[in-house]
């Protein structure tokens, strides 16, 4: 799902890219649920990507609209929402499908171990959901992994906004010695907001949300962004995020939505962030936990938890939606820290998808015990 903003009216907008296509894999080769009749290793995967709104508020038909291809087909890919409005795709395999066999009904040579799929694709991209069409997929600067993961692998964001990569297991159980083996490794992608110099600290973020109600108030110190107070404020937005659970090519529960905002700039340079609760809508982001950042020309702020709704499962109280007072500038031109950043980024933007801050760090390779299971 892509996420969820005032812009879009809050109207869940699902994005499918990737996977095997009925050109490539027929449903008779699919085989007999035991074993595939085709070799699948030597099918692309497909690099078409569609958009869909399931209800459209206009009352037409739902309907698949194209949207720009994945650079390269890939499988078993995984998207992670981050608090700058995009999307992470990583993991995955460019021929292939998801799954192990010992065999296949058209040979019993397995080339690639019981994998049921080849090509790792090791490249991270970023999907910017808002900007023209032709050119929402980039990968400049993104450095690539070197380990492979395909079938049981898995990625999710973490509250300080990088993101945990780990798994990939297309075996029946544990393998470390086969092409693809059982992989313990973990890695942490940092995305390209991690280059920025100072990030956002947030003050009285509230610890529960509701759906409608009173506005609540953020307060962002000087110290938090650089440049223009005026700017900065013109270009915060606040982001809660739930990063759901992944296993299998899915984050299941992944919801991400901007919450609106009006900002008063303040003559030292303190910006207050009138903060609307969530829609009064519940269906949209379920109640229980999430993570609230403030996003401040691309640089979130760490998440700060909080809760949805009551933190009952059930129907939810409603109220009418947040009421929010009109954007006041300040006539002083109060500018934040000067931490050294340049002309270039004077309002704590960064360069787009600059090498900095790209580093698919896999230093850490710790003995996860991982739930592998098929």
């Amino acid at each position: 799902m892509l996420p969820l903003t005032p812009f879009n009216g809050h109207n869940p907008i699902v994005l499918f890219c990737g996977g095997q296509s009925g050109q490539s894999i027929s449903a008779d080769e699919w085989g007999d649920y035991g074993y595939p009749r085709v070799d699948t290793w030597t099918k692309s995967a497909s690099n078409g990507c569609h958009r869909i709104t399931p209800e459209p508020t206009d009352g037409s038909t739902p309907a698949y609209v194209q949207d720009d291809n994945l650079p390269v087909g890939r499988s078993m890919s995984q998207f992670v929402a981050l608090p700058d409005g995009t999307l992470l795709l990583l993991n995955g395999a460019q021929y292939g499908t998801a799954g192990y066999a010992a065999r296949t009904l058209a040979t019993t040579q397995m080339p690639y171990g019981m994998s049921l799929a080849t090509g790792p694709v090791l490249q991270p991209l970023i999907y910017n959901p808002n900007a023209p069409a032709g050119s929402r997929w980039s990968s400049a600067g993104l450095s690539s992994s070197n380990i492979p993961r395909m079938y049981h692998s898995t990625a999710v964001l973490l509250p300080d906004g990088s993101v945990m990569v780990a798994g990939s297991n297309p075996n029946p159980d544990v393998n470390t010695t086969t092409t693809y083996p059982t992989t313990y490794t973990a890695e942490y992608f940092y995305p390209p907001y991690f280059g920025a110099k100072v990030r956002p600290v947030p003050q009285n973020i509230p610890k529960t949300l509701s759906y409608g109600g009173d506005s609540f108030d953020i307060t962002i110190p000087s110290s938090s962004y650089t440049g223009n107070a005026n700017d900065a404020a013109g270009n915060t937005t606040v982001w809660l995020i739930r990063q759901g659970f992944s296993t299998h090519a899915m984050n299941m529960g992944q919801r991400s939505m901007q919450l609106n905002n009006t900002y008063t700039v303040q003559s030292d340079g303190t910006i207050i962030l009138h903060t609307a609760q969530l829609p009064p809508n519940p269906n949209l982001f379920q109640p229980g936990p999430g993570f609230l950042f403030v996003t401040i020309s691309g640089v979130p702020s760490n998440g700060s938890f909080v809760t949805v709704g009551n933190g009952q499962i059930g129907t939810q109280p409603t109220a009418a939606a947040s009421v929010l007072p009109a954007n006041v500038r300040s006539v002083e031109g109060s500018s934040g820290t000067d931490n050294g950043n340049g002309s270039a980024n004077k309002n704590g933007a960064l360069p787009s998808h600059g090498v900095v801050g790209h580093v698919l760090v896999a230093l850490v390779a710790v003995a996860v015990t991982l739930a592998l299971s098929s």
